[in-house]
């Protein structure tokens, strides 16, 4: 005959709950590391943007309280202007880097061996090992009246004159984002394909397939994730980087990045988060159609 035992179990004893081993502790904080990185540095400042963009300006800083004097300052003046200006050059720029860069991440991955493929993908990002300011900087040599492009076509009589248009203008605006951000069509294009096994590109060639009818059906629907993340990626760029018109457009060349600055040097801090709180909303509003339409967690996503 058993014995109850004090804690109500027929002769078993009680179990002591054990700490998780020191090891699993830090495996566990390890994880949790970059989610709290990315609320202090990410999600907060992002949030205080917001915040700030309502708060009355100073004579050199801003107080706390509630107006929409910022924003009725940026949507009702030339400012907005600029602003759609400066989206729709950027978008003219998306649709030249796909032309040009999205063919160089399918033949990467469709003719290349695959063991070349991630070092030729490397040469692409080399550039950016170089600073912002003197990858553009080093394009004026080159636009200028009297620079390498205007010369070598004059030298070839494919113009008499030199061409003005290719800086200090809207275009050579569009001109430093495509070259700027070219890589970024081509890594995030390459990505998407990476996820597109080989043997759907030889049943195509099989089947009999055109080379239109095969990257309209089957290369373009599959890409499409990452061909949208990158296009993103240079629109708002194109739409926050002052350098470029600073450096290469003209007084009419301003975008959103160029806005916010000049509201920092005349000190109107809260008018410079409002454009930021702008741009926050833009890029948010781009994500949200994007994953809606595409499935973005599709583009490192094999197919089986």
């Amino acid at each position: 005959m058993s014995v109850m035992s004090p804690n109500g179990f027929d002769g078993l004893a009680p179990v002591k709950a054990t700490a998780p081993p020191l090891r699993e502790r830090f495996a566990r904080g390890v994880f949790y590391l970059p989610i709290v990185f990315m609320v202090l540095f990410f999600a907060l400042p992002m949030a205080l943007t917001v915040v700030f963009s309502v708060f009355e300006r100073t004579m050199f800083w801003m107080e706390p309280g509630f107006t929409l004097f910022s924003y009725e300052n940026f949507f009702f003046s030339a400012r907005l202007t600029n602003f759609l200006d400066s989206m729709k050059y950027s978008a003219i720029a998306v649709a030249i880097c796909f032309v040009l860069g999205f063919p160089i991440a399918v033949f990467i991955r469709k003719s290349l061996p695959q063991v070349a493929q991630h070092r030729v993908i490397l040469l692409f990002i080399l550039p950016f090992m170089v600073s912002e300011i003197i990858r553009v900087f080093a394009l004026r040599p080159v636009l200028q009246r009297n620079g390498l492009v205007n010369t070598t076509l004059q030298d070839w009589g494919i113009i008499n004159e030199p061409i003005t248009a290719l800086l200090y203008t809207h275009t050579g605006v569009v001109i430093g984002e495509v070259l700027s951000f070219l890589p970024f069509i081509v890594f995030s294009g390459f990505l998407a394909m990476e996820a597109v096994p080989k043997h759907i590109f030889e049943i195509c060639d099989d089947l009999g397939v055109g080379t239109w009818r095969k990257f309209r059906d089957v290369i373009l629907p599959l890409a499409a994730p990452g061909i949208f993340a990158g296009s993103v990626f240079i629109f708002v760029n194109g739409l926050g980087v002052a350098l470029l018109p600073n450096i290469l457009g003209g007084a009419g060349a301003v975008n959103a990045g160029l806005i916010a600055t000049q509201a920092i040097t005349a000190l109107d801090f809260p008018l410079a988060m409002a454009v930021s709180a702008i741009m926050m909303a833009t890029l948010m509003g781009l994500l949200y159609l994007g994953h809606r339409l595409f499935d973005l967690t599709k583009i490192l996503t094999p197919l089986n």
